[in-house]
């Protein structure tokens, strides 16, 4: 009797321990899930997909949208969370609600069509798409608009034309067996530095500031020639702060250098850099928002955007599995051991997103609620300070949830698209965060005296006179933080 209790309690023990492992298989499992980004998480489904026979996306053809909760009932167990927007609807009271977070509405459709909302982008299109839809609409013949696609497929991140026209032409011979010439690659390349943003297709950063300066000369022309003569003769002087040297050079008094210079200060070296994105062609890399958070009246909404596919365990696998777990005192075979195990796998995976969806949801609505007043006006001095732990605390979940559900996370708001990172930041005294502060270092010094920059110390001493209790050291770190240079460096004529 001793021998079949003890033999009980190993076999108990083995158990636990079986289920504490898969348990903890599984946990991590999700916790890769929360991190990944779209791009991601779509890579992951599409290997499970090739590996796991048992897993199978749905065939979907019903367009309507279908509106369920999570209070229990059958039809919200039975939806699916993939291919979904998770949405709070405005009968959530988010702004009364003690811990923050109540039931999800969800509204899903089964497959995207034009009239379903679909998540911005950024850069949409292409530095290269928007330039050749530009260049179609020029009186160009086919030859020239076969130039015009070789010297645009060579424009870099930055917005510039670094190749030789020369090897602009021996690409066309090679690739396309068409003859033509440097002065004919040139011609077309006048017309695309014509287009829009001024500046593109420059074939320096010196050639770029002067187009820029070309077209301001509508405002001032006086003083659009002096700040041309600038960069075409003293580009080098003038990179390198030598003032005193260009305005004895061009006998021109300081006044006028300096009015000369605004214009200079208003150019882009890298019109590129507006697209965002130094990726062409089809090849652009898109940052797509994974939430959106609306303000109507005053009142906050919140939706979780994918468009992951929606899976399922295929038929046959559901049907055999139930064969086997029915059967008793049968031993399995190699054959069912693996078909139970490729079904558990797909059944873990699937309950796993599940899990990933609700938990992003209910992360990101904790954070709209600490900063509502952010999402509601737009002004970062609203920003409150916010740590890990207190998103932690409102949704139960582990610190590490809360870190890795944040990672190359982004939010769409009615005042732009953020990184969920920047609504986190420790406090700087009991109502201001170090985000906000930031943003009053970066509005100071945006709007000092280019003559006499703000020096740290000066900082310091207007933040102190605002009430905001900061150190000199502080103030030096954050503007460091924000890849502001030291006053002296940013010191103008």
């Amino acid at each position: 009797m001793s021998e079949t209790n003890d033999f009980q309690q190993i076999q108990k023990l083995s158990q636990e321990m079986e289920l504490k492992q898969k348990a903890s298989q599984l946990q991590v499992m999700l916790g890769q899930l929360i991190e990944m980004d779209d791009d991601e998480i779509k890579d992951r489904i599409e290997m499970e997909l090739d590996d796991n026979p048992a897993l199978e996306e749905a065939d979907t053809n019903d367009n309507d949208y279908s509106d369920n909760d999570d209070g229990g009932d059958d039809d919200a167990n039975d939806d699916d969370p993939f291919d979904t927007a998770f949405t709070q609807t405005d009968d959530d009271d988010y702004d009364r609600n003690d811990d923050g977070l109540s039931y999800i509405q969800t509204k899903r459709r089964q497959n995207f069509d034009d009239d379903v909302y679909r998540p911005p982008v950024v850069n949409e299109v292409s530095m290269y798409e928007v330039l050749m839809n530009q260049i179609r609409e020029r009186d160009l013949d086919e030859r020239q608009l076969l130039i015009a696609e070789y010297i645009i497929g060579e424009i870099d991140d930055d917005g510039l034309l670094r190749s030789p026209l020369t090897s602009i032409c021996g690409n066309i011979i090679a690739k396309e067996n068409e003859f033509v010439t440097p002065q004919e690659v040139k011609d077309v390349l006048e017309v695309i530095q014509d287009l829009e943003p001024t500046g593109i297709g420059a074939t320096s950063t010196k050639e770029c500031i002067l187009l820029q300066i070309e077209d301001m000369k509508g405002e001032n022309v006086e003083t659009a020639q002096i700040a041309h003569a600038i960069v075409d003769k003293h580009f080098e002087e003038y990179e390198r702060h030598h003032y005193d040297k260009i305005i004895s050079a061009l006998n021109i008094d300081e006044d006028t250098f300096h009015k000369a210079d605004k214009i200079i200060k208003r150019t882009n070296p890298r019109p590129g850099n507006i697209f965002s994105s130094g990726e062409r062609m089809s090849n652009a890399q898109h940052i797509t928002p994974d939430f959106i958070i609306t303000n109507e009246d005053g009142k906050l909404q919140l939706t979780l955007v994918n468009d992951i596919p929606e899976l399922q365990i295929s038929e046959s696998y559901e049907i055999e599995y139930k064969r086997i777990t029915k059967r008793t005192n049968v031993n399995d075979s190699d054959s069912d051991i693996l078909i139970k195990r490729q079904y558990e796998r797909a059944s873990n995976f699937i309950e796993m997103l599940k899990m990933r969806q609700e938990k992003l949801y209910n992360i990101m609505k904790a954070i709209m609620i600490k900063q509502q007043e952010f999402f509601i006006t737009g002004d970062t001095m609203t920003i409150k300070p916010l740590v890990l732990n207190d998103i932690a605390e409102m949704t139960s979940y582990d610190v590490s949830t809360i870190s890795r559900a944040r990672q190359n996370k982004y939010v769409d708001t009615n005042w732009g698209i953020f990184d969920l990172k920047f609504f986190f930041g420790n406090a700087l005294d009991d109502d201001t965060s170090t985000t906000a502060i930031k943003e009053v270092i970066k509005e100071l010094i945006e709007n000092e005296d280019k003559k006499k920059p703000l020096s740290d110390d000066k900082l310091c001493n207007i933040l102190q006179e605002r009430g905001y209790s900061i150190k000199r050291r502080t103030v030096a770190k954050y503007r460091e933080s924000l890849l502001i240079p030291v006053a002296r460096q940013r010191k103008t004529l």
